[in-house]
C-alpha cells in the first residue's frame, strides 16, 4: 500500500513539474524554455476553468500533497491536531492561506480535525460531489481540505460573539435553530500558526 501511494505522488508531482518547465520544439533545435514557476489551480467557484494564481509552495510532503492535490482521506485518528489544544490559526499546508482559527475547533468524535467555522469570508471553496456530499477546498490553491456537514454543535453550544461573526459563505441549516457546520478536515492538509503567549 505504501509504495502505491508512493508512485501515485510520484506521478503527481511528475505531472506538476511537466507544467512548470515544458519542453517547447523549433525546427532549427530542441530547447528547453524555463518558466517562472506557476501552480495551475482549479477554481472552487463552480465553473471547471482553470486560472494561474501565484504563491509559493509551502510543502512538498507526500501525505500532504496525496490529500491536497488527489484528494485522498488521511486514516481516521492519525493527525495530531485530534488531540492538541493549542490555539492558534490553521492554515493549508499547501499555499498558507488561513483557514481556520483554534477557538472554532472541537471534539467531534469523528476522528478527523474538526471546525464549525471558517476564519474568514471567502477563505473555503466547496464543490459538491456525487453521494450529495459537500467537498471544502482551499479558495487559493485549491487543495482539498475535506468534506462539510450540517451536523456540527448547536448554536447555543458556541460563545455567541463568535457566531455572530461567522463567514455568511460557511454553509448553513435551512432550519431556524439548526445546527452549525462541522468541517471535516485532513490534519496532513493543514498547519497550525500558533499564537504566541504573553507574559
Amino acid at each position: 500500500m505504501k509504495s502505491f501511494l508512493a508512485i501515485i505522488v510520484f506521478v503527481a508531482l511528475c505531472l506538476q513539474t511537466a507544467q512548470a518547465f515544458p519542453i517547447h520544439f523549433n525546427n532549427k533545435q530542441q530547447t528547453t524554455k524555463h518558466q517562472q514557476q506557476k501552480t495551475m489551480c482549479f477554481s472552487s467557484k463552480g465553473d471547471d476553468s482553470s486560472e494561474e494564481k501565484d504563491f509559493e509552495v509551502q510543502t512538498w510532503n507526500p501525505l500532504r500533497l496525496a490529500v491536497l492535490k488527489l484528494g485522498m482521506t488521511e486514516p481516521a485518528w492519525t493527525s495530531s491536531f485530534n488531540y492538541q489544544k493549542k490555539k492558534g490559526v490553521f492554515s493549508c499546508a499547501y499555499c498558507g492561506n488561513e483557514l481556520f482559527d483554534s477557538e472554532s475547533k472541537y471534539d467531534s468524535g469523528s476522528g478527523w480535525p474538526s471546525f464549525w467555522r471558517s476564519k474568514q469570508e471567502g477563505a473555503i471553496g466547496y464543490k459538491m460531489e456525487f453521494g450529495n456530499r459537500l467537498e471544502c477546498r482551499c479558495n487559493k490553491c485549491g487543495g482539498h481540505l475535506g468534506h462539510v456537514f450540517l451536523d456540527g454543535p448547536k448554536q447555543t453550544d458556541v460563545p455567541s460573539s463568535l457566531l455572530q461573526t461567522s463567514p455568511a459563505s460557511d454553509p448553513r441549516s435551512q432550519r431556524e435553530n439548526g445546527r452549525l457546520p462541522r468541517f471535516c478536515v485532513n490534519g496532513a492538509s493543514l498547519r497550525l500558526k500558533e499564537e504566541v503567549q504573553e507574559q
